[in-house]
């Protein structure tokens, strides 16, 4: 019976859930994508004259990923608090079903 009830509720809300972890890949892509732009073997066969703005332009992605990263970040945390609080109500169920304090999500 628990594992009906949570199957049911688990199909309810996989709209929510789909978009949570859609956001989550591609953040982490964009992420990976600022991370690995300098060891691009197309940025190792510049000129030297090019290669100052390309320094200057790794280190300003620098920047860009470290903000990247606490965006990515907030939304997870933003994100799982908005989705506990979504299913505050199941959870309740869940451990009235249990009787006790002691259910492990």
């Amino acid at each position: 019976m628990l594992f009906k009830l949570s199957f049911q509720n688990m199909k309810k809300s996989i709209k929510d859930y789909s978009i949570y972890f859609l956001t989550l890949v591609l953040g982490v892509a964009i992420f990976y994508m600022f991370n690995s732009l300098d060891s691009q073997e197309a940025m190792l066969k510049v000129s030297s004259s090019t290669k100052e703005i390309i320094k200057l332009m790794v280190s300003m992605l620098g920047l860009v990923s470290v903000f990247v990263a606490v965006v990515l970040g907030l939304l997870i945390v933003y994100a799982n608090h908005f989705l506990i609080n979504r299913r505050k109500k199941e959870f309740a169920i869940y451990m009235t079903l249990r009787n006790g304090k002691k259910a492990n999500f």
